[in-house]
């Protein structure tokens, strides 16, 4: 886990996420921004989560599938298939990951669990009535938020890149023109200014938030978490099957079905964080 000092998300990188303000002030300016976005300090995970180590927190729960990967076989030559990243797990999975992480590991689980529904072919979660309480000091899944700040260098950003960490896809990330239609053994790319590998591309990443379409008041937002209500939930990163609209920040789920927080796919993983004690 890399600790991440907080702070402000970038007002270029605000204004790139276009959303719904009510009230904007002409009088706003990039050092006295009226309207903001901070985030607290945070560990977020240095690599996506592993087929490895997720086989290894999953096994340990009852009716889960800890083997739900696409691609399970045939990995790229001189790499190691269970260093690839799990796919193929719906958000819900992602959320019980997370709680049986913290569980293993002594610390106390973020999300609270209930009703849960599985698909009978694999056992992936397809519903659950989930809560989170950030109190607690187990994994969670990034905020939105979190994510962007994070992909974007946090405080030792050195550019508006147009990928996370450089301008220079090839060096930093695999996608559709390099990867080979495949998923690939993570932290074999650069990482970005935070040490942080595969914030662009190989897979998506599933994050906490309901996708951002409510209007946000005119003034700072403290650790967001995003609407309440909601059944799309924001993914990040682009894939080794595409970087959306060409930048890594700009690409959300808002108007997609691949949002949803029932369904898999196969270029869909995620990362973990921790609040910082």
């Amino acid at each position: 886990m890399v600790k991440i000092k907080g702070g402000e998300l970038s007002q270029p990188l605000i204004e790139l996420l276009a959303l719904k303000i009510d009230n904007p002030r002409e009088d706003a300016t990039e050092e006295s921004p009226v309207f903001s976005i901070e985030v607290s300090d945070f560990y977020i995970s240095k690599y996506e989560v592993t087929q490895e180590l997720y086989q290894k927190v999953m096994s340990g729960i009852p009716d889960a599938n800890p083997t739900p990967s696409y691609f399970n076989d045939s990995p790229a030559e001189g790499e190691q298939q269970l260093k690839r990243p799990v796919e193929r797990i719906t958000w819900y999975d992602a959320i019980s990951f997370c709680n049986k992480l913290s569980e293993l590991e002594g610390l106390t689980p973020v999300y609270k669990i209930s009703d849960v529904l599985r698909y009978s072919k694999d056992n992936a979660i397809k519903h659950a009535t989930v809560t989170a309480d950030y109190s607690r000091n187990g994994y969670r899944l990034p905020t939105h938020a979190e994510w962007l700040y994070a992909a974007n260098g946090g405080e030792k950003s050195k550019a508006e890149y147009k990928y996370s960490g450089s301008n220079e896809l090839a060096d930093y990330a695999w996608a559709d023109d390099n990867a080979e239609d495949m998923t690939h053994q993570v932290g074999l790319k650069k990482p970005n200014e935070l040490g942080l590998y595969d914030m662009t591309g190989n897979v998506a990443e599933w994050c906490y938030d309901n996708i951002w379409n409510e209007k946000f008041e005119y003034r700072p937002y403290v650790d967001y978490q995003g609407p309440k209500d909601g059944v799309v939930k924001i993914i990040k990163g682009g894939s080794f099957v595409y970087l959306a609209a060409g930048t890594f920040f700009a690409y959300e789920n808002s108007n997609q079905v691949n949002g949803r927080q029932s369904l898999r796919y196969y270029n869909v993983g995620f990362r973990i964080a921790r609040n910082v004690e």
